[in-house]
């Protein structure tokens, strides 16, 4: 496999931290549960980092992440979840490509990211696909979404995969991920409690 270490140069994307969840279910700051001593904020920041030169966190709470020297964006509007996030974090970035992750993935990896950057051409966003599901919060997006992104916002469509239909997406699925090991540690997500106690036994 390809050399996808830290010594690569970086892409020319923006990397675009989505810290704003309610974190409902867990009862607390997802960013901030801890995993090996690193609150999870710190180690994605630290991956994106290694792949992007611009990165930027999402997030309503922007006092919560002033020491980590990142610009900090915030949603125009309140209470749209996370395609507000993925509108402002496009509408921010200085690249004309950004890929938009979740905080609450412990996991992610840089070979990973760079390998769905190698599926950007002629498509609108590049998403991984899986038997369970899509992963909207682990993708790369292009500033052309944003006008597809504001329509729904207004219509009050707010799931991300809604306003795919209206545009050119590359579903990059298990067959073309299978190169890499680890792909359920990689796309897991942390919602409850429960989740967060089986990924600390892992």
């Amino acid at each position: 496999m390809e050399d996808f270490g830290k010594q690569l140069p970086k892409l020319k994307a923006t990397g675009v931290l989505l810290a704003g969840g309610k974190s409902s279910r867990m009862s607390k700051n997802k960013a901030f549960l801890e995993l090996d001593g690193s609150p999870l904020v710190e180690r994605s920041l630290a991956v994106l980092q290694t792949v992007f030169k611009e990165v930027l966190i999402s997030s309503n709470k922007p006092e919560l992440y002033a020491d980590y020297g990142v610009p900090i964006i915030q949603d125009e509007v309140l209470d749209r979840g996370p395609l507000e996030g993925l509108y402002q974090g496009l509408k921010s970035a200085t690249n004309e490509w950004a890929f938009f992750v979740a905080c609450d993935m412990p996991f992610l990896r840089a070979e990973v990211i760079r390998f769905l950057f190698r599926w950007i051409s002629n498509y609108d966003a590049v998403v991984p696909r899986f038997q369970s599901g899509l992963h909207p919060l682990h993708a790369f997006y292009h500033r052309r979404c944003l006008p597809l992104i504001k329509k729904n916002l207004e219509a009050d469509r707010l799931k991300i995969i809604d306003f795919y239909p209206s545009c050119s997406v590359k579903y990059v699925g298990e067959t073309e991920l299978k190169i890499f090991s680890d792909l359920t540690n990689v796309f897991c997500n942390v919602n409850t409690p429960q989740e967060w106690s089986t990924i600390l036994k892992r």
